[in-house]
């Protein structure tokens, strides 16, 4: 891998299409000089992403020419990629609720798309695990199983069944498919012998070497190094790509979760971030420093519509629509979406798609709830005070402790409409930031973090995330007043005001712009854990200033479609 002058960077993301960013350094600091796209080049003609990375480069004209016919020229090239889809693996381990939910979480967190999940304790029979572990072409195998010391026969089965089904990779025949084993230590050898013969075996320590404990990042790190030397070289122009970049090319999705873990461990807060795609809905969240990414497939906004009606149902849907539509029109309008291009969608399409990503994210985050949550297995001691106490609960994410909220993807582009889509499905509770990836250049700023943490940090906050407001939301039921406010902003000016139950208002606060806030909750409604009445907190405001969302919690969606209409007014913002 090459390496030049440190004062620059050209950082590139390849999907759908290859995204630039340069980074050069002047007296001393780091600044964004330019960002460029071009189309990524995999199809006939080019049959080779190096053209498509040398156009995007090309289109930062004013800054001379950054790739020659060797490589870069003066810069460093750090480079991600989601292209094909991104990394599609598969998983094993022993006991599914124990080792396979750990592997699970190593290989999200790495950034794979999961496509076949397997253990011992599978209820399938063996021959129907063959089957599908042969019909299912992965490009990456994680095999866990086993505390160290712990199950070894078992193990040894599993490793038996995958050399049985000869699994062959998503793409080509003619290399080895890469399996990791982070299993018990004592097992390595007789897994290497029984599987290097048909496949590329690297072992790692394990995934969980004790029942109380995960250790996930040596896991994830073989990931990387088998995506890089395994995977990706093996698609066009790629093995010239692996030569020019400085860091090992990483998928997006690892690179945008390094960015928010990091992000979300300098702020010392508890951070969901939620991405909606065409045809995926990734959450990503970090709680009490405990990093957690899930991926729901086939859950999106245009390949994947459908299958969000099909899961949510049409009256989920529906309930979001400011207008009441028949199942049949509603039906023929999500086929649509999925084959027209966002420019030409009309307005009903364009609110029918924000129903549509409601409900994705709403699913999405149930999944999400399974993988961020204490390790199975382990005791844990509870006292009479946890028997009338949520403490020991199963899941990390909790809505009330949640300070950073961010939005990514292309179902957050306007302002006031993020802001809405993110009250409406994730129900936030209390006091929240809530950002929206404007620029799409997080996987940037994640592959920049290992080179110039500081030139990261000043990317990912100043040209991508895009604070909206602050946001306060009581928990309960009320009726009449819900809220009694008092800003008092920087500028001395004071605001005091009201909130009706069931009504989302904004109050005028800069971006950037810190102010007290005092709110006092009326019966039936609270501000915080221990159902307290009022609360005093620092708050800053964003786009949308101040966001007062009184509709309690949980949510309940109105009958009267004029009220959806009145919540979408109240977030209107008139934009550029």
């Amino acid at each position: 891998m090459a390496e030049k002058n440190r004062d620059a960077f050209l950082i590139v993301d390849i999907g759908e299409t290859t995204r630039a960013a340069l980074v050069q350094r002047e007296n001393g600091t780091y600044r964004l000089a330019g960002t460029g796209e071009a189309e990524t080049t995999l199809d006939a003609p080019e049959l080779d992403v190096t053209e498509g990375i040398r156009k995007a480069a090309q289109s930062l004209k004013k800054q001379g020419k950054l790739i020659g016919a060797n490589g870069p020229e003066g810069v460093n090239l750090l480079c991600s990629s989601g292209n094909g889809g991104g990394l599609y693996m598969m998983v094993a381990g022993v006991i599914s609720m124990i080792s396979g939910e750990s592997a699970q979480r190593a290989a999200l967190g790495a950034g794979a798309h999961l496509i076949g999940v397997f253990s011992k304790d599978d209820p399938r029979p063996e021959y129907r695990l063959v089957e599908t572990m042969r019909e299912t072409r992965p490009d990456m195998f994680l095999l866990a199983g086993g505390t160290d010391g712990g199950a070894f026969n078992q193990v040894l089965d599993m490793a038996t069944t995958i050399r049985d089904a000869d699994i062959k990779p998503r793409f080509g025949d003619d290399y080895k498919l890469p399996v990791i084993y982070a299993g018990n230590v004592e097992v390595r050898d007789r897994v290497a012998e029984t599987l290097t013969e048909g496949y590329a075996t690297r072992a790692v320590d394990n995934v969980r070497p004790e029942i109380e404990r995960e250790n996930l990042g040596p896991a994830k790190e073989a990931i990387y190094d088998s995506y890089m030397e395994h995977v990706i070289t093996h698609s066009p122009g790629y093995e010239r790509l692996a030569k020019w970049v400085s860091r090992p090319i990483l998928p997006t999705q690892a690179a945008v979760g390094k960015m928010l873990y990091s992000y979300a461990e300098r702020r010392k807060a508890n951070l969901l971030a939620v991405n909606v795609g065409g045809s995926t809905t990734d959450i990503y969240s970090v709680y009490r420093g405990i990093f957690n990414r899930s991926l729901d497939a086939e859950m999106g906004l245009t390949y994947g519509a459908m299958n969000v009606l099909k899961t949510a149902g049409v009256g989920n849907i529906e309930k979001w629509l400011p207008e009441a539509i028949d199942e049949r029109r509603i039906r023929n309008a999500v086929g649509n979406l999925m084959v027209q291009q966002p420019q030409s969608f009309t307005e009903e399409q364009r609110i029918l798609r924000g129903a549509l990503a409601r409900e994705a994210i709403r699913v999405a985050i149930e999944a999400h709830k399974e993988l961020a949550s204490r390790l199975k297995g382990i005791n844990i001691r509870r006292t009479i005070a946890d028997t009338f106490s949520q403490d020991v609960e199963s899941t990390y994410l909790d809505m009330g402790d949640t300070q950073i909220i961010l939005g990514m993807g292309s179902a957050f582009q306007s302002l006031g409409e993020s802001a809405h889509l993110l009250l409406d499905s994730l129900e936030p509770l209390y006091l929240s930031e809530f950002y929206i990836d404007r620029a799409g250049l997080t996987p940037h700023a994640g592959m920049l973090l290992g080179d110039a943490p500081e030139a990261a940090f000043n990317l990912f906050t100043g040209e991508t995330l895009q604070r909206l407001g602050t946001c306060l939301s009581p928990a309960g039921k009320g009726e009449g007043e819900a809220l009694q406010i008092k800003l008092s902003r920087s500028n001395g000016k004071i605001i005091e005001t009201s909130a009706a139950f069931g009504e989302i208002k904004t109050l005028p606060l800069l971006d950037g712009e810190t102010a007290k806030l005092e709110a006092r909750a009326s019966k039936g409604l609270y501000l915080g854990k221990g159902k307290e009445k009022s609360i005093e907190a620092s708050v800053t405001g964003g786009a949308l200033g101040l966001i007062i969302d009184a509709r309690g919690r949980p949510l309940r969606t109105p009958e009267k479609k004029e009220t959806i209409k009145a919540w979408a007014r109240a977030l209107a913002l008139e934009e550029a």
